[in-house]
């Protein structure tokens, strides 16, 4: 049985959830969904990265993790699938993967080039579910894909020390 995660920055007071696990339900009756959480604050891709980097080892080997933060398809953030360390990871490319990939390298990285196929305006819903089910199937990244070799780099993770060194700037990432 496929286990499909779900980490957003949906909230859990519309419908956006709810349409996604009735999505998946709809082309896998045998699979499971968890929650890893739905509280990211808004396009925050440092907490997501941070949350998914600490919950996704926890998981079985083979897991889908599907991410929506900062998800619409966009010039500078293309929709991606990747395997990592026996995972599978559907996100934008918007830099939440690469807390994960600056410590395991991924095996495969696709940009899915399925949003021909369908018509959207809520990606997570009309293109990741698709792909999350494509792979659930057994279904090879090569298909919802082109290959590429690179993901964008979160900018400024790492802490700045000025010249007199008199100074270290950093980011927070996440306050528990």
């Amino acid at each position: 049985m496929a286990i499909i995660t779900l980490t957003t920055d949906f909230g859990e007071k519309d419908h956006f959830v709810g349409a996604i696990k009735g999505a998946i339900y709809s082309e896998l009756d045998d699979v499971k969904i968890v929650d890893i959480s739905h509280s990211v604050s808004p396009f925050n891709v440092l907490e997501a990265a941070y949350i998914l980097q600490n919950a996704y080892s926890s998981f079985p080997k083979g897991s889908i993790h599907l991410i929506g933060i900062d998800s619409e398809l966009n010039p500078e953030n293309k929709h991606i699938a990747l395997k990592l360390d026996d995972h599978y990871f559907i996100c934008a490319n918007n830099g939440i993967m690469s807390m994960i990939c600056n410590e395991i390298a991924p095996d495969k990285i696709v940009e899915i080039n399925i949003h021909d196929k369908t018509s959207t305006n809520f990606p997570v819903l009309d293109v990741f579910v698709k792909v999350a089910c494509h792979i659930a199937r057994g279904g090879t990244l090569g298909v919802v894909g082109k290959v590429i070799t690179d993901i964008k780099p979160i900018k400024n993770l790492n802490p700045f020390v000025n010249e007199d060194q008199s100074q270290i700037i950093g980011s927070v990432i996440y306050i528990d």
